[in-house]
């Protein structure tokens, strides 16, 4: 009996869900992080949680081929603080699991919802929530793909705003009351950090 797992996904379907969490957040959390903080406050609060999440890729990559295991955090937990340790990860990640689909199909409805005002957002978030959930019962794989094209499509999107935007971007207007509102830093400005990282989450 064959008990080792199958590799189904390959680089570029690890490279779209990592690119594809970013994006999402930068379309339907970050909002929320440059109205607070402000446009330089939150420009320091990005840096910062950049940071934050290099450190995070590599140690997760030295775990990921240190102990490769379908677990993940369980995985590493159960092996650095034991049993207790282990439970304590796997049920924050079944919570996080549980909580995030709904939480990402609410944002998609209320973004179709301004978009298209008589689409009842509670209906399409939960149209969006069958749909991957659909997707997901019928593979892997080709849930993977799916949000691979879906990335791919984003960066494009993102790479043309860019270039329309770029040309007529000024320093100046970007950073006129950029601390939360002022010209001078304060306590504020930080608060970007908080919203940001809830909203990663």
């Amino acid at each position: 009996m064959n008990t080792q797992l199958k590799p189904t996904l390959g680089t570029l379907h690890l490279w779209g869900i990592a690119v594809g969490l970013v994006i999402s957040g930068e379309y339907f959390g970050w909002s929320y992080g440059w109205g607070v903080a402000g446009t330089l406050g939150f420009l320091v609060t990005s840096f910062m949680v950049a940071t934050l999440y290099t450190c995070f890729i590599f140690s997760f990559t030295e775990l990921t081929t240190a102990i490769p295991h379908a677990g993940g955090p369980f995985a590493y937990s159960r092996r650095a603080f034991g049993e207790k340790g282990g439970l304590i990860a796997g049920l924050a990640t079944l919570i996080e699991f549980v909580f995030a689909p709904p939480a990402i199909a609410l944002a998609i409805g209320a973004y179709l919802n301004v978009q298209f005002p008589a689409l009842d957002p509670k209906h399409a978030a939960v149209g969006a929530y069958i749909v991957f959930m659909g997707l997901n019962i019928l593979g892997v794989k080709l849930a993977a793909t799916f949000e691979l094209i879906v990335c791919v499509l984003a960066v494009a999107e993102l790479l043309v705003f860019m270039g329309v935007v770029a040309p007529a971007f000024s320093f100046g207007n970007f950073a006129l009351n950029g601390w939360a509102g002022s010209d001078v830093f304060g306590s504020a400005a930080g608060h970007g950090r908080d919203v940001l990282c809830r909203r990663r989450r």
